[in-house]
C-alpha cells in the first residue's frame, strides 16, 4: 500500500533475498528492452512521418504556385495514399454552404463518386464535419445509424478513417481514406495521415484565399497590378488595369506618364521596404478613362524577407480633383461675392448714416429759424411798436432760411429724378456772377473776407440764368462761410468760342483728402456733428453739380488739405446744353413769382377760401382783403359747397390735406354742379404736400393752379387775380 514491490520478514534468509533482488533485475531489463524497441518504432514512424510531411509540404507548395485548386487537391491525394500504407484511396470533399461536395478522389473510387454530395451532418462525411472531429468505419463493424451500401458503394473497401480540414476554427471540408485490405488503419497510419489533413487543411485555406483574392481583384473598381521588383514585369494585373493602359503592356515603364512615376515609387518602395504613396496624377487620356489617379506602391516579400515583388494600387480621384478645382472656383466666386456684399452693407451702412445725419442736420436746420421766429413773435407781442418792425424783420428772415431749406430738399429731390426745368436762354456769365456777388457781399463784410473777381467774358451763354445763378450763388456763399476771419476768395471767369469757365477759390478752411471725393455726393459734410461751425444740409454742392451736369458741363473740386483753401472750376458748353425731361403740365402751370403783383387790387371779387387750418385760412384772407377782394373763410369742405351755391364766387382757394373729404374730393364735387351753381368756378390748390405727384393730380381732378406752402403772398394774390380776370394770364395770354 506504501508503494514498494515486494517484501521479506526478519529474519531473513540470504539466498531469498539474493533471489527475489535477481528476478526484479530481470523484470527490469526486459521491460527496458521493450521500450527500447518501442523508441525505436516511433522514432522511426516519426521520421516516417516527417518526410511524407515535408513531401506534402512541397507538394501543396508547388500547387499553391500554379494557382491550380484541381492540381492542389490531387496532389494531395496522392499524399493521403503515401502516408498510410494500408491506404488505397482517397477522397476530398470541400464545404459549399450546407453541402460537401466531392472535388478529387483517388483509388478505387467509382465515377459517380466525383459528382456526388452529402449534406453536413448526414452520412459518413457529414458527420465528420458536423462534429468537427475524426471517425474512423469498418464495413464489418458499421452500426445501424449508417447505410453502408451508400457510404462504401461498390469500392470493396473494408473500411474508412476521415478528418475534417480545419482552418481558423472553420470546416473546409472532409479528407478520408479507404482500405480494402484491412477492417481498420494502425493508429500510427491515422497520426500521420492526421497531421497531413492539417497541412491539407492549410494548403486549402492558401489556396482558397488566393482564388477568393484573385476574385475580388479581377471585380475590384480600383486598378492593381503586382509588378516583379527585379524586372518590372506584371505578375498580374486585373481587368480595370488593363482596360486603363491596354492589353498589350508587359512592363510598368511602357506606361506614359504614369509609368515612370509608378516605377519610381517601385523602387523607392524595393528600397525603403515600405509603402509609398503618390497623391495625385495625371495620365495620358483613353476613353472612358479618368484623368487622374492615386496610387500606392506596396512591397512584399518573400520567405528570407526580401522584397521580391510591388502592388500598385491606383484608384481614380478625377471626380474629387474637379470637385475640388470647382470647390476652390465657388470659393474664390464666394470670396468676390463676400467682398461684394460687404461693400454693399458697408455703403448701405454709410447710407443709413448719412441719412440719420442729414435728418439730424435738417431737424437742427429748420429748428434754429424755428426758434427765431417763435422767440422774436413772443417779443413782439410784449414790446413796444418800435421794436416789432425789428421783430418782423427776423421772422421774415428766419422764415425764409426755411423755406430756402425746404427748396433745397425739393430741388434735389427733382434733379436726382430727372425733373429739372431749364428755361434755356442767351446770358451774361459776368452779369450772373455779379448778382451772386452782390448776395454774399454782406456776409463777407461782416468777416472781412475780400472778393478779387477778374472776369474775360466775350460770348454769351445759352443757360437757365436762375439755376446758374443758383450755382455761383452757392459756390460763393460756400466760399465766403468756410473762410476764417480777413480772409480771401477769388473768382476767376472766362470764355472761349466753345466753352465757359468758372472757377472760386478760396484760403480757408480747405477739405479733408479722405472727404474730397465724397464732397458732391448728397447728405455728405465733413462734419455732421453737433459740434460743426457751419449750417446746411449738405446738399448744396450736389444741388450744383446736377444743375452743372443738367447743362452739359462739369464740375471739381480741388485742395491740399485742411486748412489750405479749396478751389472749384465750373466748365459749360457755349452754345449746347443738355435738355433735361419736360416737368408735368401742373408745373408748368405753378404760380409765376418774377410778375409784379404789388398794385394788384381785387375790389369787387369774391373769393371762397376753404383751410381746415386756422390760421392758414385766416392768413389768406387777410393777403386777400387787404387787396380789395370780398372773402369767406370755411374749414370744412360740406360748408364750402353750400356756400358755393349760395354766394357764386369768382375763385375757390382750396386746401388739399384736410379731414373726411380733402380738396381732390372737393373739387370733384364742384365740378359735378351745373354751372349755375358753380361747377365751373375756377380753383387754386393750396399744399404742404411736396409731391411730384401732387400738381398733376390736382389738375387731373379740376383745379386749374397749384402752390405750395409757404406761400409767396405776392404771387398769391396775382394767382387769384388772374383766376378772377382782373390781370392777363401769363400763360395763354389771355385775359
Amino acid at each position: 500500500a506504501s508503494g514498494a514491490a515486494d517484501y521479506i520478514t526478519k529474519p531473513y534468509d540470504p539466498q531469498v533475498v539474493r533471489a527475489r533482488v535477481k528476478a526484479f533485475i530481470d523484470l527490469y531489463r526486459q521491460r527496458e528492452a521493450v521500450r527500447r524497441g518501442q523508441v525505436a518504432l516511433r522514432t522511426q514512424e516519426r521520421d516516417e512521418a516527417i518526410r511524407r510531411l515535408v513531401a506534402l509540404e512541397r507538394i501543396a507548395t508547388a500547387a499553391l504556385e500554379t494557382n491550380d485548386l484541381q492540381a492542389l487537391l490531387r496532389e494531395l491525394l496522392a499524399a493521403f495514399i503515401q502516408a498510410a500504407d494500408a491506404a488505397d484511396s482517397a477522397t476530398i470533399l470541400l464545404r459549399d454552404g450546407e453541402w460537401l461536395k466531392v472535388l478529387a478522389c483517388a483509388g478505387l473510387e467509382d465515377e459517380a463518386t466525383l459528382r456526388s454530395k452529402v449534406r453536413v451532418g448526414e452520412g459518413f462525411a457529414g458527420l465528420i464535419a458536423g462534429e468537427r472531429k475524426p471517425l474512423e468505419i469498418s464495413r464489418d463493424t458499421i452500426s445501424s445509424v449508417l447505410d453502408a451500401p451508400a457510404i462504401f458503394g461498390g469500392s470493396g473497401a473494408r473500411a474508412l478513417y476521415g478528418v475534417p480540414l480545419l482552418h481558423e476554427g472553420q470546416v473546409l471540408g472532409v479528407a478520408h481514406i479507404g482500405s480494402t485490405r484491412a477492417s481498420q488503419f494502425p493508429s500510427p497510419e491515422k497520426r500521420l495521415f492526421l497531421a497531413a489533413a492539417d497541412r491539407a487543411a492549410l494548403a486549402v485555406a492558401r489556396q482558397l484565399e488566393t482564388t477568393r483574392l484573385n476574385e475580388v481583384l479581377t471585380v475590384a473598381p480600383a486598378f492593381i497590378a503586382i509588378v516583379s521588383a527585379s524586372t518590372g514585369e506584371y505578375l498580374f494585373v486585373n481587368p480595370p488595369m488593363r482596360r486603363l493602359f491596354g492589353d498589350g503592356l508587359s512592363r510598368v515603364t511602357e506606361l506614359p506618364g504614369f509609368g515612370e512615376r509608378a516605377a519610381a515609387a517601385i523602387r523607392q518602395a524595393k528600397a525603403l521596404g515600405e509603402t509609398v504613396e503618390v497623391p495625385e496624377l495625371s495620365i495620358p487620356g483613353r476613353e472612358s478613362a479618368p484623368a487622374h489617379v492615386r496610387f500606392t506602391a506596396q512591397p512584399l516579400r518573400d520567405p528570407s524577407g526580401a522584397v521580391d515583388r510591388v502592388v500598385v494600387f491606383a484608384i481614380d480621384i478625377t471626380f474629387q480633383v474637379e470637385a475640388h478645382r470647382d470647390l476652390e472656383e465657388a470659393q474664390r466666386v464666394r470670396a468676390k461675392l463676400l467682398d461684394r456684399e460687404r461693400a454693399a452693407r458697408h455703403a448701405a451702412e454709410l447710407a443709413s448714416t448719412t441719412k440719420d445725419e442729414f435728418l439730424a442736420t435738417v431737424s437742427h436746420e429748420l429748428r434754429t429759424p424755428l426758434n427765431a421766429i417763435l422767440g422774436w413773435a413772443s417779443i413782439a407781442r410784449s414790446r413796444p411798436a418800435a421794436e416789432v418792425d425789428r421783430a418782423l424783420a427776423v421772422i421774415e428772415r428766419n422764415a425764409r432760411a426755411q423755406a430756402r431749406i425746404v427748396e433745397d430738399v425739393l430741388d434735389f429731390s427733382r434733379m436726382s429724378k430727372g425733373k429739372m426745368r431749364l428755361s434755356l436762354q442767351n446770358v451774361d456769365l459776368g452779369e450772373i456772377i455779379s448778382a451772386a456777388l452782390e448776395s454774399v457781399r454782406p456776409a463777407a463784410e461782416a468777416k472781412d473776407v475780400s472778393i478779387d473777381v477778374q472776369l474775360n467774358l466775350e460770348y454769351p451763354l445759352l443757360a437757365d440764368p436762375e439755376r446758374l445763378q443758383q450755382v455761383a450763388w452757392n459756390l460763393l456763399s460756400n466760399a465766403v462761410k468756410y473762410s476764417g476771419q480777413s480772409g480771401r476768395v477769388r473768382v476767376f471767369a472766362s470764355c472761349t468760342a466753345e466753352a465757359a469757365k468758372l472757377l472760386v477759390a478760396d484760403n480757408g478752411q480747405g477739405i479733408d483728402a479722405e472727404f474730397l471725393p465724397h464732397v458732391f455726393e448728397p447728405f455728405r459734410q465733413a462734419n455732421g456733428s453737433t459740434t460743426r461751425r457751419h449750417g446746411g444740409l449738405g446738399l448744396g454742392l450736389a444741388i450744383v453739380r446736377q444743375i452743372v451736369q443738367a447743362h452739359g458741363g462739369s464740375i471739381e473740386a480741388e485742395s491740399e488739405g485742411a486748412g489750405r483753401g479749396a478751389v472749384f472750376t465750373v466748365e459749360l458748353p457755349l452754345h449746347t446744353a443738355h435738355r433735361p425731361a419736360v416737368e408735368t403740365d401742373a408745373e408748368l402751370r405753378g404760380i409765376d413769382t418774377e410778375t409784379e403783383a404789388s398794385n394788384v387790387r381785387l375790389d369787387g371779387v369774391r373769393v371762397l377760401v376753404v383751410d381746415d387750418d386756422d390760421d392758414g385760412r385766416e392768413l389768406m384772407g387777410r393777403a386777400l382783403i387787404a387787396r380789395g377782394a370780398d372773402v369767406t373763410l370755411v374749414a370744412e369742405p360740406g360748408d364750402a359747397i353750400l356756400e358755393l351755391q349760395r354766394t357764386q364766387p369768382h375763385v375757390l382757394v382750396s386746401d388739399i390735406a384736410m379731414p373726411d373729404i380733402d380738396g381732390y374730393e372737393l373739387i370733384r364735387r364742384v365740378r359735378s354742379l351745373p354751372p349755375s351753381e358753380g361747377g365751373q368756378t375756377p380753383a387754386l390748390a393750396i399744399t404742404a404736400h411736396a409731391g411730384k405727384e401732387v400738381p398733376a393730380r390736382a389738375l387731373e381732378s379740376g383745379f386749374h393752379r397749384y402752390a405750395a406752402k409757404p406761400m409767396d403772398i405776392e404771387a398769391f394774390v396775382l394767382t387769384v387775380a388772374t383766376l378772377a380776370g382782373v390781370v392777363q394770364d401769363q400763360l395763354t395770354g389771355e385775359p
